[in-house]
């Protein structure tokens, strides 16, 4: 369906779409998807030249040269790309692009009516589509133009590429006056003429010029403005092929007679309506999409509901037997345990008591661990200190003046300061010999071996008092038989 009443501007327009979707609603029955096309006043289109690198590559540079390229923020419209040509270096990509304030008012209207537009087609690649059902021989160039009421689109179609231009030429007025023969009729059918005919000229120099495409080998006339007389004559004078102004009507098998008096009615529309159509029923035919994001979400959610539906009852399908049989084994465990909580109370009531028990009975032993331990500290005491007196006795003239416990660390052993002293009975008088100190020694060696001392440190000896030898020494506790 095409939206040419968005000529009208500002808010007409959108009225104008409304009624006529309202209007079509009414005259048939068929209801949901469809293809709107727009015209090519409301479609921007600009070619670009990139360079031939890997499809994830080429779709980040279309996007930079799309937002170098679109005269608009990307947020406020609705653009897509497609190749239109390829040389071993580099692609020729036709960036196409619309506004949202355009496309959302035509979509909801085409909502509104019952319709959900599923493409939304620049009026170009229609006539594009047309053009290609029409045309005779592909393999040279084809020249198409369709001369719609406010705007002309040209097409130079090569085999696996194609060129397209739209410019500006109203033929509205004219072509209601084509029976009018007089002298302003005629003078600005001429005028019309001269300007299509510079238009061509420059459209193709400017083709052969960027993309090096020859001079078309057929042209094919439609629209409106074919109508108008002088024009395919004035076409072959100026490229020197003859220009072809097919009956299109001819192509299409009407459903019946209301639908073949309104075709007939818009019979300059043709080529875009039977090209909008080849879109959808013919293979490879180049188009881009400006749906708008909500319309496409829209879709999207529309195609997903009837899979979501029956992903949704086959989930109840084939969980319910499961759920319905572990819910009975739930049940089943829930009173299953039920009866072995009552067993397990007097069972846990009695296990409480023995760890009491056993918690007192620790309790008990641990008092008597240390009333033992206290005992055995009190008798490794008396043995420690009866072993001293016994090595004493046996040195004899030797005596114990100091026996201190060293300040003791964490972990370390216990330790012993002692201090002592020795007679020396043959030299009361004078310095003490070198038995004496012979003597000392052999005393604190003695020590070493007895079961309450490990190591003997820090001797030391002071000869200052005559007959006496002072001495100093650490004991190191035997840790197994602590003190």
């Amino acid at each position: 369906m095409g939206s040419d009443g968005a000529a009208a501007g500002g808010e007409v327009w959108q009225e104008n779409i409304r009624a006529g979707f309202r209007s079509l609603a009414t005259r048939t029955k068929s209801r949901g998807p469809v293809r709107l096309v727009l015209p090519p006043h409301l479609t921007l289109t600009k070619f670009i030249k990139i360079p031939r690198v890997e499809p994830a590559q080429r779709e980040k540079i279309v996007r930079f040269e799309a937002g170098q390229n679109i005269p608009y923020a990307l947020t406020d419209v609705v653009w897509d790309s497609v190749v239109v040509g390829e040389t071993p270096a580099e692609f020729e990509v036709l960036l196409a692009t619309a506004k949202l304030e355009i496309l959302d008012p035509l979509c909801a209207a085409a909502h509104e009516a019952g319709f959900v537009p599923q493409l939304v087609l620049p009026s170009a690649f229609a006539t594009l589509a047309g053009f290609n059902l029409v045309q005779k021989d592909r393999s040279v160039s084809f020249l198409g133009l369709n001369l719609a009421p406010r705007s002309t689109t040209l097409l130079l179609i090569e085999p696996g590429r194609f060129a397209l231009r739209t410019f500006a030429l109203d033929l509205v007025e004219l072509v209601a006056r084509t029976t009018d023969q007089s002298r302003g009729t005629v003078e600005a059918a001429e005028g019309v003429k001269t300007k299509l005919l510079q238009e061509i000229t420059r459209s193709l120099l400017h083709f052969q010029w960027r993309s090096s495409m020859g001079k078309p080998g057929q042209v094919c006339l439609t629209g409106c403005g074919a109508r108008l007389p002088g024009v395919a004559e004035a076409l072959t004078a100026k490229l020197s092929v003859p220009v072809d102004v097919p009956d299109l009507r001819s192509s299409i098998d009407f459903a019946n007679d209301p639908v073949r008096q309104a075709v007939t009615d818009q019979a300059y529309s043709l080529i875009d309506l039977l090209g909008a159509a080849a879109t959808q029923l013919l293979p490879n035919q180049p188009v881009v999409n400006l749906l708008p994001p909500r319309t496409h979400r829209r879709e999207l959610h529309r195609k997903r509901r009837p899979w979501l539906a029956a992903a949704a009852l086959l989930a109840a399908t084939v969980l319910l037997p499961p759920l319905i049989h572990f819910r009975k084994l739930r049940e089943e465990a829930q009173r299953k345990s039920a009866a072995i909580e009552h067993e397990l109370v007097p069972l846990r009531l009695r296990d409480a008591g023995n760890q009491e028990k056993l918690r007192r009975l620790t309790a008990v032993n641990q008092q008597i661990l240390f009333i033992q331990s206290t005992g055995e500290r009190r008798t490794s005491w008396l043995r420690l200190l009866a072993d001293l007196q016994e090595r004493l006795d046996r040195v004899e003239d030797v005596w114990l003046e100091k026996l201190q416990i060293a300040p003791m660390e964490t972990g370390a052993p216990m330790k012993l300061l002692v201090s002592g002293r020795m007679l020396d009975r043959a030299n009361p008088l004078a310095r003490v010999s070198p038995e004496t100190f012979t003597r000392v020694k052999t005393l604190l060696a003695g020590l070493v071996d007895s079961p309450f001392v490990s190591a003997i440190e820090a001797e030391r000896f002071n000869p200052r008092q005559p007959g006496i030898l002072e001495f100093d020494f650490v004991i190191v506790a035997d840790s197994r038989r602590p003190l």
